[in-house]
């Protein structure tokens, strides 16, 4: 199984392609170059799938409650679909209260070139909408080590407890990480940026497919797991009533 984990960061798109043979990475202006050569059997992106018009997405609830008060905040609000209109921070803002009631934060409102590209990419009728989906990678490490973490990811500590994390499911991901970090500078790639990415690829060695919140029954490891969750996903681009955040995470079978 070949599955690649995409973090957003500011020089666009880091991808980590992960298989039983290969972990390497990928650094991409645009996300369509990112996946489209080659193609995985998977890929998961830390990047909001399904935009609500109601309000706060169930997922993103459910995601700051898994997490605690601690590390809650790396949730942050996803934008409605009519705050992708907004021009600038002012009008995205005065939209978003429009629609839901309630104004975007300015982290947010940075994410919105992103959150558009994954969204034309997603309706995109020439790509396999099915391939993509959500995820966050605080919930996964949350998920792998069973507890929560203890310090925060921008911190070196943080920083180094999420590489042991990753190392026990792949321990090559550690020398990854430092040739990543070599080879690219902090301005383009941030540290954490490299350990979501290699979070995201590496998930499936841990555990079971889950979801916040769950709209399956979980699903094994079997060749055939992402079929399980297509179709509800490709609804959720559509469908305000079911637009809630597909958050995949692999969690321990205990």
């Amino acid at each position: 199984m070949q599955v690649l984990g995409i973090d957003g960061c500011r020089g666009g798109w880091i991808g980590i392609w992960h298989s039983p043979k290969q972990l390497k990475w990928f650094f991409s202006a645009a996300l369509e170059d990112l996946i489209a050569s080659p193609p995985p059997s998977h890929a998961f992106i830390d990047m909001p799938i399904g935009l609500s018009n109601t309000g706060p997405r169930l997922c993103d609830r459910a995601a700051r409650q898994m997490l605690g008060r601690k590390f809650s905040s790396s949730v942050f609000p996803t934008p409605c679909r009519l705050a992708l209109k907004g021009k600038d921070y002012p009008e995205a803002n005065g939209l978003n209260r429009q629609q839901v009631g309630s104004g975007l934060s300015k982290q947010s409102y940075y994410l919105l070139p992103k959150i558009r590209e994954v969204d034309n990419w997603l309706r995109n009728p020439l790509n396999s909408a099915s391939l993509l989906r959500e995820a966050h990678p605080e919930v996964a490490f949350h998920a792998i080590k069973g507890a929560s973490l203890c310090f925060k990811k921008k911190t070196p500590e943080g920083f180094q407890e999420r590489l042991d994390l990753l190392c026990q499911l792949d321990g090559r991901v550690a020398e990854l990480t430092q040739n990543i970090l070599a080879a690219t500078r902090r301005k383009d790639i941030a540290a954490d940026d490299i350990l979501d990415a290699c979070c995201l690829a590496v998930m499936p060695l841990s555990g079971r497919l889950q979801t916040l919140p769950a709209i399956t029954a979980s699903v094994g490891t079997s060749p055939d797991f992402a079929n399980a969750i297509s179709a509800p996903l490709d609804m959720l681009r559509d469908k305000s009533e079911v637009a809630r955040r597909i958050i995949d995470f692999w969690s321990d079978p205990k």
